[in-house]
């Protein structure tokens, strides 16, 4: 009897077994098949992705505050451009042909769900004319627009290259230093020996040269149009490089007077 219930329990044993191991194939072949699942969906997805036509852009909108640039223009570039779907399309190309523009400062390209294109587009603006062919913006970064788009009544400025942030900010020195005389700047160089000049809109050249930026341009300040008095239609050129005095050119017949003021660089008599 006791030999009968133990053959019992061991065929029990073994039915469990083949159960177990039932059960684990099939969990197996489970796994196996959810991973695959899985992995043809993410193919499937990438390949949606990835395809133009899944979710293509329908909307683009120009975003910003133009006077130099035409925001229907922008839009065409913008289009024009557009080569894939809401998940694939380059952004950096979208960007890259509007920065093509000079007048175009900066660009942002942002996705709108679920078909949109917002572009926000900083435009470029000119506070002076940089020689004859390009524009400084108000932190003296260079641009070259066709010259036919420059605005009209620029300050011109001239320098070597390299110098262009030195050279605006000269010119905003000079024009802050003349804003209560009524004189207005027409130009202002600085040449390859680093000698400066500026010009005023009724045609006088002032020469400051090499040292002594501050005190000449004090000193024209002070003294040329208390000197000058009644004369400034006939004066060609002005040379602040004097100790206590300048030196006027005439227009009539280029001749040159000298000027003594009797006043040192301080503005006190000696």
């Amino acid at each position: 009897m006791n030999t009968h219930i133990a053959r019992r329990t061991a065929g029990q044993m073994d039915s469990f077994a083949l159960m177990e191991d039932g059960n684990s194939r099939s969990l197996q072949t489970a796994g196996l098949v959810l991973t695959i699942t899985c992995m043809v969906l993410l193919v499937w997805g990438a390949y949606l992705l990835s395809n133009p036509a899944t979710l293509p852009i329908k909307q683009v909108r120009i975003e910003g505050e133009f006077f130099r640039l035409a925001p229907d223009r922008l839009k065409i570039m913008v289009t024009d451009k557009v080569r894939g779907g809401f998940f694939n399309l380059n952004v950096d190309t979208v960007r890259n042909v509007l920065l093509a523009n000079p007048w175009v400062k900066e660009v942002t390209v942002q996705r709108v769900w679920p078909d949109g294109l917002r572009v926000s587009v900083s435009e470029q603006v000119a506070v002076a004319r940089w020689g004859q062919d390009g524009l400084l913006n108000p932190a003296g970064e260079y641009f070259a627009p066709e010259r036919e788009t420059f605005p009209d009544e620029l300050p011109e400025l001239y320098g070597p290259r390299g110098t262009e942030v030195l050279v605006l900010n000269r010119f905003d020195e000079i024009q802050k230093s003349l804003q209560d005389t009524g004189m207005k700047i027409k130009n202002v160089t600085l040449n390859e020996r680093r000698a400066w000049q500026f010009e005023l809109d009724n045609g006088i050249r002032v020469i400051l040269g090499k040292t002594d930026f501050d005190l000449r341009l004090k000193r024209f300040r002070d003294l040329v149009p208390l000197g000058l008095s009644g004369k400034f239609s006939q004066t060609e050129l002005v040379d602040m490089r004097y100790t206590n005095g300048f030196a006027v050119r005439w227009k009539q017949d280029g001749s040159e007077t000298n000027v003594e003021t009797g006043l040192d660089y301080n503005g006190k008599k000696t």
